[in-house]
């Protein structure tokens, strides 16, 4: 049995990943099993929230609002895909389990892949020039990084 690892988050999101994702599984001759593992990113929100509200242009109820609406529309959308994973995944004959956790991405990540441990784990990140990169640094990278070190598969990054 094949595990493939696909993380989707508040902020990240590839169609041409999950394609990445169904082709590489079809290459598979056992059977594949995806595990989707949905992260809400609590600290990235709270970080929006707290800079709209900074400006001193809205009250307290209304920053309050937009920040619920605005959780509310990430989560609408990660289920939209998480449901685009199950249809394909039920065409090609794999099975899906889905784990949603709140939290820092990166560690989310992480404790994910020690518990899983996928053949491959897809994620998404930001296309930034590489000196952008370097300078400022990547969460997908610096995954990849760690979980190479740590022996719990391979990462596979696509840029948005």
């Amino acid at each position: 049995m094949s595990k493939l690892g696909l993380v989707l988050s508040t902020s990240r999101y590839s169609r041409h990943l999950l394609d990445r994702v169904f082709s590489d599984a079809s290459q598979h001759e056992a059977g594949v099993e995806i595990w989707v593992l949905y992260v809400i990113e609590t600290d990235q929100l709270a970080k929006i929230a707290q800079q709209v509200g900074g400006s001193g242009f809205l009250g307290a109820g209304v920053q309050k609002d937009i920040f619920d609406s605005l959780q509310a529309e990430h989560h609408r959308m990660a289920l939209q895909r998480i449901d685009e994973v199950k249809e394909r995944a039920t065409k090609a004959g794999y099975a899906v389990f889905v784990e949603e956790c709140e939290g820092s991405f990166i560690t989310e990540v992480l404790a994910f892949a020690e518990k899983q441990y996928c053949e491959a784990i897809y994620l998404t990140r930001e296309d930034k020039p590489f000196i952008s990169r370097f300078l400022f640094g990547s969460e997908a990278d610096k995954i990849a990084r760690l979980v190479k070190q740590e022996g719990f598969g391979e990462v596979i990054i696509d840029n948005i």
